[in-house]
């Protein structure tokens, strides 16, 4: 399940084409469009996952390895449902009561992570103002939706990378996720490329280390699931 990029003002950012290029690897891809401002962008999140477990047989899904895949703030959607699953319930969602939002396994591209890490009013492109849908936030609340700092042992595994010169999202973010599932015992292995800017997407055909990430991905999905991947060419 793909959760596109945008700085919380689009879910139409980057990672497009990544559902396509999941389907090339044989597994099934999912792009969720999401609402931009707390907490409808959750539940969107939410039902999405749910709506997949509920539908697993019938489009060919196990529903016990239900994975996200996060660019940028679709990074720190993706991991504030996979640290906080019943954060906040929509009461129009009739799933809620009986199929989880906890997805189980978890990929993160140059995420937002943090709400306190490096913050100040307009960082990491506005995405924090536009969460809220109002600036200047206080940092208790903002601390409440800072991943790194929920993390516990029932967290599924995680692979996580960006670069040490992101200008958008500090590096640092994905650096203290990563520690914080290591702390918790949480499988994680953690990629820092030393340069690329932000939003690089797949990445695929660039000439960098960072480019060979989708590679990585692919071996490491192949080790926690024990599947055949593809030759990663969409």
């Amino acid at each position: 399940m793909v959760f596109q990029g945008g700085g919380y003002a689009t879910s139409a950012g980057s990672g497009g084409g990544s559902a396509e290029w999941i389907a090339a690897q044989g597994m099934v891809g999912v792009r969720v469009e999401y609402r931009t401002r707390y907490p409808a962008n959750y539940a969107d999140a939410a039902r999405a996952v749910r709506v997949v477990r509920q539908r697993a047989a019938e489009w060919n899904i196990d529903p016990d390895r239900v994975g996200v895949l996060g660019y940028s703030a679709g990074g720190h959607l993706a991991s504030l449902l996979s640290t906080q699953p019943e954060l906040s319930v929509d009461r129009d969602d009739d799933l809620a009561d009986h199929v989880s939002a906890r997805p189980d396994l978890v990929v993160l591209a140059y995420p937002l992570i943090s709400f306190v890490d490096g913050y100040f009013p307009g960082a990491f492109a506005n995405s924090v103002d536009n969460f809220f849908g109002r600036p200047n936030v206080g940092e208790s609340l903002r601390r409440d939706f800072s991943n790194e700092l929920h993390v516990d042992q029932a967290h599924p595994p995680v692979f996580i990378w960006t670069t040490r010169d992101d200008s958008i999202v500090p590096y640092t973010h994905s650096q203290l996720f990563a520690d914080a599932c290591a702390k918790a015992q949480v499988p994680v292995r953690f990629e820092l490329f030393p340069h690329g800017p932000h939003g690089m997407g797949l990445a695929i055909g660039q000439r960098s280390e960072v480019g060979g990430w989708t590679g990585q991905l692919r071996t490491w999905l192949a080790e926690h699931w024990e599947i055949l991947i593809g030759d990663g060419h969409p």
